[in-house]
């Protein structure tokens, strides 16, 4: 990258003149008229004093920055790659990137390697018997998009998703499938895995209102939530994972009878859940290799216990607890005083799995929303105090929550919008606005405007969910980078263009400079998208890169300019190249046409 030549060249003037190594900050210039990167670097030094100073400088309270920027632009002198440099206000540098260096973009060679690193991201998270709804679809799409980063970073990336499959949002479900008279007949004749789902979600909100409602509802749910642990654990016995101590029958008052009807309805409705979540995964391009249950982790309780003897967890009346306070963090039970595992422990079963599955990991990232903040500095701090190896390679990556106008969502009370009806009804607003458009076509677009309204925004933004802003084909929208995609695909077919045969002309039109600048700074946006995980910033990117190019199109002959045919075809296909790599990167379609 042209970026890094500027670095280098840069801190070896800063260094020849008499300045101690500096992190040097260079960006890519939001105004063309301050050239193509720029740097505060002579601000930054004008402010250092005493050893780290120029020593002819260091006796200074404070030193001029213009005439730092001078010094270092005399040091620079004329690099072959720059066109010039200029001094602006508070001794900023404005670097000018040559023509024909830019123009060596139309070569560029987008393919990965690797570096050798191995991360797992751990995303999606749904319960079963519960909703899909359109937060998980921000948790997909998000993660799907930070597995995709780092791959073209160059990191083997572990894909994980950790799914919540027993605990009382089931107990209720499956409380309203054995006894409420409208769902017991129905759930033994059921078919198809919408359908089923459909009723899941119904029996969870009848199940969560006679909770509430009815006493002894209330206390068959309870007796049924210990029923699903222990089917559970037979369920992960028969499966040969880790067995836990506990004995959750115990804890059944009047309803030990019912474990075997239980376990089969609690195994077939899982099941059914985790159907209907494959078609989903499927749907917005996403695939797993290692999908991690809840059920798997409860002997988490016993490794809670064995801590104990670490002295980083205490016992504390009957309960096994983390005093963080000397840490800065909260007191969180790992054990409840009925000797159950709390998801604390659960957490710990689970990070002890990952760390041993999939040999050397550097980090493990868990895309989880900000409510678990406080649960996430606990777990991760236990599990550094057990093993000091893993010690800052766990990583909380919050993503803000998908609001409706009436506030948060609830798959309790069923005032929930499903990921499932946003993508149709997406795609159905598509096919009306283009009734030409194919299925195939329509779906790409669907998923696409849907993805993109959910990564757009900074990952730990909150969205209040506009339905018509998700889908529109204007403005700041995947359908609009998914058109200009198409168009660029429809200018190079409508042509003669050989992508082996690439063309550069002696002068460039503004528009042209424009773009060639916009694919200079895609290696370096997906760079800085990669590391601060924020697939927004190649989601903005792509927006201006879209723009530029439309209006590139708007002002310009490209296959009728006989003059500069070649050139801007080409430029066209570096164009078109970028935009399906980026699309990509959010795990986004780039159709042919549209």
């Amino acid at each position: 990258m042209i970026k890094d030549k500027i670095l280098k060249d840069l801190q070896k003037a800063v260094e020849g003149l008499g300045y101690k190594s500096t992190d040097i900050v260079c960006s890519i210039s939001k105004n063309s008229s301050f050239g193509d990167y720029s740097t505060n670097v002579a601000l930054q030094l004008s402010k250092v004093e005493g050893d780290n100073a120029k020593q002819s400088l260091a006796t200074s309270a404070k030193q001029n920055p213009i005439e730092i920027a001078n010094q270092i632009l005399e040091k620079l002198g004329n690099p072959d790659y720059l066109e010039k440099i200029e001094i602006a206000g508070n001794g900023f540098l404005n670097f000018f990137v040559k023509a024909e260096v830019l123009m060596e973009n139309l070569f560029k060679n987008l393919d990965k390697k690797s570096n050798g690193k191995k991360v797992m991201v751990e995303y999606a998270h749904p319960n079963t018997h519960k909703a899909f709804h359109i937060g998980h679809l921000r948790n997909i799409s998000t993660g799907e998009s930070v597995v995709r980063l780092m791959e073209a970073a160059g990191y083997e990336v572990v894909r994980a998703n950790y799914e919540g499959d027993v605990g009382m949002h089931i107990a209720k479900a499956i409380y309203a499938l054995l006894h409420l008279d409208s769902f017991n007949e129905e759930v033994k004749k059921i078919e198809g895995v919408w359908a089923r789902v459909e009723l899941l979600g119904k029996a969870y909100a009848a199940g969560s209102k006679a909770f509430e409602e009815d006493e002894e509802a209330q206390k068959a749910i309870k007796d049924i939530n210990f029923l699903v642990y222990a089917s559970a654990q037979r369920f992960a016995a028969e499966k040969g994972a880790e067995p836990s101590s506990t004995d959750y029958l115990k804890f059944v008052t009047g309803r030990k009878g019912e474990i075997d009807e239980v376990f089969n309805l609690w195994k077939e409705t899982r099941q059914w859940s985790l159907d209907y979540f494959e078609t989903i995964y499927k749907r917005v391009y996403t695939h797993y290799d290692r999908y991690y249950f809840e059920s798997e982790c409860l002997a988490g309780v016993d490794i809670a216990r064995e801590v104990v003897k670490e002295g980083i967890l205490e016992e504390s009346e009957g309960a096994v607890i983390f005093k963080g306070e000397k840490y800065g963090l909260d007191t969180r039970v790992f054990v409840n005083s009925l000797g159950l595992p709390t998801y604390e422990a659960k957490e710990l079963s689970l990070a002890l799995k990952q760390f041993s599955e999939f040999g050397e990991l550097d980090k493990i990232i868990h895309v989880v929303g900000p409510e678990q903040a406080s649960f996430f500095k606990v777990a991760f701090k236990v599990e550094e105090l057990l093993d000091s190896k893993i010690k800052n390679k766990q990583y909380h990556l919050v993503y803000g929550w998908v609001k409706l106008k009436t506030g948060k969502m609830s798959s309790r009370t069923g005032e929930v919008v499903l990921g499932e009806w946003l993508l149709d009804e997406a795609k159905t607003e598509i096919k009306k606005q283009f009734p030409e458009m194919d299925e195939e076509t329509a779906e790409k677009v669907a998923v696409g405007a849907v993805k993109f309204s959910m990564l757009k925004f900074s990952t730990s933004s909150e969205i209040s969910f506009s339905f018509e802003d998700s889908i529109s084909l204007e403005g700041d929208s995947g359908p609009y980078v998914q058109y200009t995609y198409a168009r660029t695909q429809s200018v190079l077919k409508s042509s003669d263009f050989d992508p082996k045969t690439v063309t550069k002309v002696d002068t460039l039109e503004v528009e042209e400079r424009a773009l060639l600048q916009q694919i200079e700074y895609f290696d370096e946006t997906v760079k800085q998208a990669t590391a601060n995980f924020s697939p927004n910033v190649v989601a903005e990117y792509l927006l201006d890169l879209a723009r530029a190019f439309n209006l590139f199109y708007q002002k310009h002959r490209i296959i009728k300019g006989e003059e500069k045919k070649d050139f801007r075809l080409s430029l066209t296909n570096a164009v078109a190249s970028v935009l399906k790599n980026g699309l990509y990167l959010l795990g986004i379609e780039a159709p042919e046409r549209m």
